[in-house]
């Protein structure tokens, strides 16, 4: 997923006026859960370019915390993982 294509679905989910605050929050964790997976992907192979993935995250992250929800990384209550 290229990181323009993932501020596009962002924006999306967040200017969706049909959507509340939870809904928005549970697509936007959704996508980040994609994003880490492939990230994760990319740590484990060469074959997955990972330039945006750590863009794409910032991202995400940002506009969770812009819901007022605060994303959180098994790096918050463990050993660092990707």
């Amino acid at each position: 997923m290229d990181e323009t294509g993932v501020k596009k679905q962002i924006e999306d989910i967040v200017t969706d006026t049909n959507l509340s605050a939870d809904a928005k929050i549970d697509h936007l964790v959704r996508l980040r859960e994609d994003v880490r997976a492939e990230m994760r992907a990319a740590t484990e192979s060469a074959m997955v370019n990972d330039n945006d993935v750590g863009a794409e995250l910032k991202h995400l992250d940002q506009a969770l915390e812009d819901l007022g929800h605060k994303p959180e990384s098994p790096e918050d209550n463990g050993a660092a993982t990707l």
